[in-house]
């Protein structure tokens, strides 16, 4: 029959606690790194958003511009 002593198992949780601080680390590190990931693609979103946005507007202004004068009437026709 195989018997751990007291020793053996502090050993053993020692050595599973040391793996889980390990791998906790490691998600740490994967974790920050996808955060600065996240912030940077919101940035960019953002950005690019407000410039279609900002277009959008500018067409949409000269589109009601054009059709203002287009449809003017300063010149009367005699009849």
């Amino acid at each position: 029959m195989f018997f751990l002593t007291a020793q053996d198992s502090m050993d053993t949780v020692h050595k599973n606690l040391e793996r889980s601080r390990q791998l906790q680390t490691t998600l740490r590190a994967f974790e920050a790194r996808d955060r600065y990931l996240l912030e940077d693609n919101l940035w960019r979103v953002s950005f690019w958003s407000s410039v279609s946005l900002l277009v959008m507007v500018s067409v949409a202004l000269t589109q009601v511009y054009t059709l203002r004068r287009l449809f003017s009437d300063k010149h009367r026709v005699r009849t």
